[in-house]
């Protein structure tokens, strides 16, 4: 063997260790980021607890989507928008599913007002979204009142969507730019500025103030955490909340929209995470699916929530966000990068 090729040789290899000690550090730090906020968030939970409440108004008539809707914290929120009377398009993949959790909102739930209808979404397909804003159009009649962006994974392993996306930027984050952007024309016809904005609420987390989007490889194939995937997702929701909230203002559509903190919740979303080795502490300290759902709803239908477009809810207040969700020139980064990411030329209303 050559001296060069030794020489090559062990680059290589300095290489492969060099890229192991980067990722051994990356994951570590980003555990102890995850730890911390996750405490913290659990303090703030309880401090704030009294806070975290909202009204049930009557809203006959008024129809809500909620993504993700046939299981944990999105049943919780259907539950709730049921109990105002709504009409609410349960959005989730499994038809049976759905179908399920109505059946048991309605029987050990003991819900009988509202009316419930199950359509088929995959939040992990963009032409899946297409197809569900088409079906959508034919039923309702091209008006919407709330949309409900809350379907979602949580630190699962590397996995693409079939557009080609890592997993949770996918299903969290771009999925929902499409649906919201697509809906949008539906959410202005329903909304009035005397009688009240549709509205359209992000379901996002406090994780996104450990978050950063990398912008050249949103992906993160280089160097691959979960936990920073996720967190990339959930600043992007934030990101696209500020971004939409002036869009609309600009040009005085009756819609507003925000990004919601539904606290440290105990949810099937942690199953691929640490946290499911913990149930005796995560039955203690973190919020039950009714405590998480609380928020989300109240951004959704309270009258002290009208005209705030834009702002992040955290246990029905608003709270602080990362620093770098209010620098204007990022959110449009953000945006422009989603438009193509997603196929669209130019905004749909």
């Amino acid at each position: 063997m050559s001296s060069s090729s030794s020489s090559k040789d062990e680059d290589n290899i300095l290489s492969k260790i060099g890229w192991c000690l980067s990722l051994a550090y990356c994951y570590c730090s980003t555990q102890v980021k995850f730890a911390w906020l996750g405490l913290a968030g659990i303090v703030e939970d309880r401090w704030h607890a009294r806070t975290n409440a909202t009204e049930m108004p009557k809203l006959t008539g008024r129809v809500a989507i909620v993504t993700g809707g046939s299981r944990g914290l999105g049943k919780e929120i259907v539950k709730m928008l049921l109990q105002c009377d709504l009409h609410v398009v349960v959005a989730c993949r499994n038809i049976a599913a759905g179908e399920a959790a109505v059946e048991d909102i309605r029987g050990s739930g003991g819900v009988e007002s509202g009316i419930a209808t199950v359509m088929c979404l995959d939040n992990s397909s963009l032409a899946a979204v297409r197809k569900f804003v088409e079906d959508y159009r034919s039923k309702f009649s091209s008006r919407l009142d709330i949309l409900i962006n809350n379907a979602g994974v949580m630190c699962t392993p590397y996995n693409e969507t079939v557009d080609g996306y890592e997993e949770q930027y996918g299903v969290n984050y771009l999925s929902h730019f499409l649906l919201t952007l697509l809906l949008m024309p539906a959410l202005a016809r329903a909304g009035s500025t005397d009688l009240g904005h549709s509205r359209v609420i992000n379901v996002s987390s406090c994780a996104h103030l450990v978050g950063d989007v990398r912008f050249s490889d949103t992906n993160r194939k280089d160097l691959f955490v979960t936990a920073e995937a996720y967190a990339q997702s959930k600043l992007a929701q934030v990101l696209f909340t500020k971004r939409l909230a002036r869009e609309l203002a600009a040009k005085r559509l009756p819609v507003q929209v925000c990004a919601v903190h539904p606290g440290v919740v105990s949810t099937d979303i942690f199953r691929t995470t640490y946290v499911k080795y913990l149930r005796a502490i995560v039955d203690v300290l973190f919020k039950n699916l009714e405590e998480g759902a609380v928020p989300v709803v109240y951004a959704a239908v309270s009258p002290l929530m009208e005209k705030k477009s834009g702002v992040y809810v955290s246990n029905c207040r608003e709270s602080r966000v990362k620093a770098i969700c209010n620098d204007e020139l990022v959110q449009d980064r953000l945006f422009d990068l989603s438009l193509r990411q997603v196929g669209l030329e130019r905004l749909p209303f």
